[in-house]
C-alpha cells in the first residue's frame, strides 16, 4: 500500500446504530478496488470501527467512492450527466447497469427520502431525481453521505451494511 491514509480516518461523531457518541473505535480495515483518474484501478484500504456500546461495525469509505461500486464518484456523475470522456468511455457497460440499479431503486428511494431534497414530480424520472440530489447537495459523494447518514439508503439500493441493528 503506497500510503497510510486509511489510518489517518476519523470516526464517525456517533455509533449509526445506537446512536452513542464518542463510541466507535479503530477496528482495522479492508483493501477494495476503485477506478482511478487513469484506465488503471487503484486498490484502497476502507477503515472501520466498532462501537464499544453495542458492538456494530461501521465502514468508512473515502468521499469518492460509492458502497459496492467500482466506478469512482466522479466518472459516475460524467457518465450519469451525458459528458463524455476517455474514462466515461471505457466504463460505459458499467454506469449503464449502474443507471439501471438507479431506477430500479427509485421508488424506493423516492418513499424514503420524501421532499428531503425538493419538490418531487408525481412520477419521478431517475434524470429528474438525479438532477435535483446533485443541485441540492453539490455533488455525488455529499450526496451518498446524506442519504446513508439520514435516510440509511443509497441512489443504487440499500443495503444490510446501512440499516440499524435491533
Amino acid at each position: 500500500m503506497a500510503t497510510q491514509a486509511h489510518k489517518q480516518v476519523k470516526p464517525p461523531e456517533s455509533c449509526p446504530n445506537c446512536r452513542r457518541v464518542g463510541s466507535l473505535g479503530a477496528h482495522g480495515y479492508y483493501q477494495r478496488y476503485l477506478s482511478g483518474n487513469t484506465k488503471k484501478e487503484l486498490r484502497i484500504a476502507v477503515r472501520r470501527f466498532k462501537c464499544r456500546n453495542c458492538a456494530a461495525t461501521v465502514s468508512c469509505l473515502p468521499s469518492f467512492a460509492q458502497p459496492y461500486k467500482l466506478v469512482n464518484n466522479a466518472t459516475i456523475t460524467d457518465g450519469f450527466n451525458g459528458k463524455q470522456s476517455p474514462l466515461v468511455e471505457r466504463w460505459t457497460e458499467l454506469i449503464a447497469s449502474y443507471l439501471r440499479e438507479f431506477e430500479s431503486h427509485l421508488p424506493e428511494l423516492v418513499r424514503r427520502v420524501g421532499n428531503a431534497f425538493g419538490p418531487l414530480k408525481v412520477n419521478q424520472s431517475a434524470q429528474d431525481f438525479w438532477l435535483l440530489l446533485i443541485r441540492r447537495c453539490g455533488d455525488l459523494g455529499r450526496a451518498t453521505a446524506i442519504l446513508v447518514e439520514q435516510f440509511h439508503t443509497c441512489l443504487f439500493g440499500t443495503y444490510r451494511c446501512h440499516q440499524r441493528r435491533c
